[in-house]
């Protein structure tokens, strides 16, 4: 799945185009599905990942809690689950499971990625002094039941933690990723939120 991150930018691009009215409760929504673990429920899986048929079932979230629709914690969370289905469908399911599998060591180079690129990510955007102070404080957010307030509340010091980077290692070199592979996941993911958004403000 993308990083906390990249859900980060990806929702905060999307709230340039889409007109959200409580800009902080969509960051956090579309962050909160990674604040509980295990991830199975926060996430709306279905299939099975032996067989290829895992998937993100995000238009069933929105089935469930379509009453709430108008919250814009609910459509950043909504937006956060069809990026994660890009990602299993575009990253790990085609090639990355395999990978993994197949070498121990690669893992520890992933997640080595993931540091590596929440400081570009953010130098990229430029949005992290924007964003930091609405990570630093809970808005009244919609109490899921996948998701609690509180999950959300205690996942933030981490979320805060991973826009702290030195310098140095803006130019520090991926070993698993691209940049620019990346910032098209990004961007494609800002692309269809804001597809599926307008579908649901119809």
């Amino acid at each position: 799945m993308g990083s906390r991150i990249m859900h980060l930018m990806i929702a905060n691009r999307i709230a340039e185009y889409f007109p959200v009215e409580d800009k902080q409760a969509f960051l956090l929504g579309g962050i909160a599905p990674d604040a509980v673990s295990p991830k199975e429920l926060s996430h709306f899986f279905k299939g099975e990942l032996q067989d290829y048929s895992r998937r993100i079932d995000y238009n069933g979230f929105l089935d469930k809690y379509r009453s709430q629709t108008e919250s814009d914690y609910i459509l950043g969370y909504f937006v956060h689950l069809i990026a994660d289905d890009l990602w299993l469908k575009g990253f790990y399911l085609p090639w990355l499971k395999n990978r993994l599998e197949a070498d121990n060591e690669l893992s520890n180079l992933y997640y080595h990625d993931f540091r590596l690129l929440n400081a570009k990510l953010l130098k990229h955007y430029g949005c992290a002094n924007e964003l930091n102070p609405m990570l630093r404080s809970l808005p009244t957010i919609c109490e899921l039941q996948e998701v609690k307030s509180q999950d959300v509340e205690s996942f933030l010091p981490d979320v805060i933690n991973d826009m702290e980077y030195e310098e140095d290692v803006i130019n520090e070199t991926l070993n698993v990723f691209m940049f620019d592979q990346i910032i098209g996941y990004i961007e494609t993911s800002v692309d269809k939120g804001l597809v599926r958004l307008k579908a649901v403000k119809r």
